[in-house]
């Protein structure tokens, strides 16, 4: 399957997550499974990093209000790694 044009995502756009999908929450090692799950395109920032609000509630992300941070930069130091979110793909259902 084609991969995700992450440039080309727009705020509002609707994701679903790949299987095998794991999110950084605050620090490198800390990984949480979000396989599968489906979120909405919330914030941008320069094109560095886009941040993507889960539809269901995820304990792990519930400080930073249920949003994951996609690092788009070649710089991997923070965020999760864009390589997930290229394996996502768009869908057309609404946020419930």
């Amino acid at each position: 399957s084609l991969m995700l044009d992450v440039t080309k995502l727009k705020m509002g756009d609707r994701v679903q997550f790949a299987p095998n999908t794991f999110a950084v929450c605050s620090s490198p090692t800390f990984e949480t499974d979000v396989s599968n799950q489906k979120g909405t395109v919330v914030t941008f920032d320069d094109f560095d990093f886009v941040w993507i609000k889960l539809d269901e509630p995820n304990e792990e992300f519930e400080d930073w209000d249920n949003e994951i941070q996609f690092n788009l930069t070649d710089d991997q130091q923070s965020g999760t790694s864009v390589d997930y979110l290229r394996q996502a793909k768009l869908i057309e259902e609404k946020a419930s």
